[in-house]
């Protein structure tokens, strides 16, 4: 395959397969990135693949601080702390959660794997994607250079079980946790317009104006960029490196979100998560099945104990603090799984008070994330070699 037409094939694919899920029930149920990954596996372990490995690196990284400013810009921090202040509370006991639960479960594997794996690297990543979502866990992993299969591992491991909790968090979940959590309490109405921004505007413009105003988004995030990377030569003479690039786009993006003519852009957040599916496209066809096989035992063994010790911890530190059964859910979902899940738990706990909290928190915690990924990674780097 000629590097144009792979360039093709990975800038249409994604787009093709957002549209499918809005359209086929059983796409929908499976989710873009899972598709998208399937496709770069299948493109990438055929005989004789006509996968260019260079392009789908270089194409698939690149899109990575794209995705995370778009996704970004609609972030509105005054408006979570004013209006969910309780959810603020629940949302840092789940970060006390990750982080000691990370530290824990990575001292204990060091001890006996420390040869094999470097877990100071697999720290900073599950960091991040337990307190953000995917592309924090691929912007930390491209950031500390963990391998592509790394990636893949991590991902696949998460996938299968973070199903199992959001299948117990879609049936059982709410009538465990008001076993030993307080009922959710509701409060007057507060005007949730600021909050809901994007969401107005993607309503009130057509398909024109809206195209108008991505294309808007998507210079200003290629301004953000640019302005990163110069940071990043700044500051590392004259070398562009992956923490600094990552970390000036979540800082100047976050800036960018407290204009309201930003925050207002409407489907910035979904015009992310397509440079997001051409990252999974790109690092599905760099993986080799075998090698994966071979290496997954231990991951996944290693990916249950940081998850389920962070829910554990996380629920045991709400029943110590009283937080409510339906706040300490859906910041556990905002954390585990990101905003996007808010709207379907939030359905099944027939709750629409919470949404607003869980939405908000789940942006600000792709927002630190990165911060606290890349943190704890060099930490851990220092304490365990």
């Amino acid at each position: 395959m000629s590097a144009v037409l792979q360039v093709i094939v990975m800038l249409v694919f994604p787009a093709l397969v957002i549209e499918l899920s809005k359209r086929n029930r059983m796409a929908g149920m499976i989710g873009p990135v899972i598709l998208c990954y399937a496709l770069g596996l299948l493109a990438g372990n055929l005989p004789n693949s006509p996968v260019n490995v260079k392009v789908s690196q270089e194409l698939g990284e690149g899109a990575i601080p794209v995705a995370i400013s778009l996704m970004l810009l609609s972030t509105n921090f005054m408006s979570w702390l004013r209006y969910a202040k309780l959810a603020v509370f629940s949302f840092s006991l789940a970060v006390v959660s990750i982080l000691t639960t990370s530290f824990v479960v990575t001292f204990f594997f060091f001890k006996h794997y420390g040869d094999r794996l470097e877990f100071w690297k697999l720290s900073g990543m599950m960091v991040g994607v337990y307190t953000g979502g995917t592309p924090n866990l691929s912007a930390i992993g491209t950031a500390l250079n963990a391998g592509h299969e790394t990636f893949i591992i991590m991902n696949a491991c998460d996938l299968v079980l973070s199903s199992i909790y959001l299948l117990l968090l879609l049936t059982v979940a709410q009538r465990i946790a008001l076993k030993f959590l307080p009922s959710f309490v509701r409060v007057e109405e507060t005007d949730r317009e600021e909050t809901f921004h994007y969401q107005r505007y993607r309503q009130d413009s057509g398909k024109r104006t809206i195209a108008k105003y991505l294309a808007m988004a998507f210079v200003l995030s290629m301004v953000i960029l640019a302005l990163s990377i110069g940071f990043s030569m700044l500051v590392a003479d004259g070398q562009v490196t992956g923490p600094n690039v990552i970390l000036g786009v979540t800082t100047l993006s976050i800036a960018a979100s407290f204009f309201k003519r930003v925050r207002y852009l409407p489907r910035t957040y979904e015009f992310g998560e397509y440079f997001l599916l051409i990252f999974c496209l790109g690092i599905g066809s760099m993986s080799n099945i075998s090698d994966l096989l071979q290496s997954s035992p231990l991951m996944f063994f290693y990916v249950s104990c940081v998850l389920f010790g962070t829910i554990s911890l996380h629920f045991f530190l709400s029943w110590i603090f009283r937080v409510d059964a339906d706040t300490a859910l859906i910041t556990s979902v905002a954390g585990i799984f990101g905003p996007a899940f808010i709207g379907p738990v939030a359905s099944v706990l027939k709750n629409k008070d919470i949404v607003v909290s869980g939405l908000t928190t789940g942006l600000v915690g792709y927002a630190i994330a990165n911060y606290l990924g890349l943190g704890i990674a060099n930490l851990f780097r220092l304490l365990f070699h």
